[in-house]
């Protein structure tokens, strides 16, 4: 049964960056914020308050609350699947989403302040390039596209570049090896610079 993005896109008159995410799922009150296994709140505020480690339980600060960690890293939040089905119902798994329509970022970036789309997710960022294509969407598995961490990809939009990097991702497990420091130090490159 065809469903539509719960969020609309968080952008501000000063946003420069926006993070880019797949989809939430159907229990989350707001982006990223339905489990504690999802650090992006606590990378966040930990990027604002210059925390040399990853604070905790910052998913359950109130939207407002997050909505101001945004705004003062001049961030917007904005997810590549606007209209979708699942496989499973409430299943968190990308690979088990069935994308209807993409977010049209580009659209959404043009007339902004946004340099830079910084994708939490490898999922995200080849859904974007798909977006790019024309094509119609597909499940991501059918996509064949690998992508190493950092820039992948600039965005031309009239005379306008975005730079599209590949962070890690925001959740407590990764790659081997990846600590939760490591992706703050990550999130805090992309994002200070």
């Amino acid at each position: 049964m065809k469903q539509t993005h719960p969020f609309d896109p968080i952008i501000f008159e000063n946003t420069r960056k926006l993070l880019v995410g797949t989809l939430p799922p159907e229990t989350a009150p707001w982006y990223f914020s339905n489990s504690v296994n999802t650090r992006l709140w606590d990378i966040l505020k930990s990027v604002l308050l210059d925390y040399e480690s990853v604070s905790q339980n910052s998913n359950s600060l109130s939207i407002l609350d997050k909505t101001e960690i945004l705004k003062s890293l001049d961030l917007g939040i904005y997810d590549i699947i606007k209209d979708y089905d699942r496989e499973i119902e409430n299943s968190t798994k990308d690979t088990e989403i069935i994308p209807l329509k993409y977010g049209d970022i580009a659209d959404l970036v043009v007339d902004s302040k946004v340099s830079k789309l910084l994708f939490v997710y490898m999922n995200a960022a080849i859904w974007f390039l798909h977006s790019l294509t024309g094509e119609p969407p597909k499940k991501v598995n059918s996509l064949k596209t690998k992508l190493e961490y950092g820039e992948f990809y600039k965005l031309k939009l009239g005379n306008k570049e975005i730079s599209c990097f590949l962070l890690p991702s925001p959740l407590n497990r990764g790659r081997k090896g990846e600590t939760l420091e490591y992706k703050l130090a990550k999130y805090r490159e992309e994002i200070k610079n």
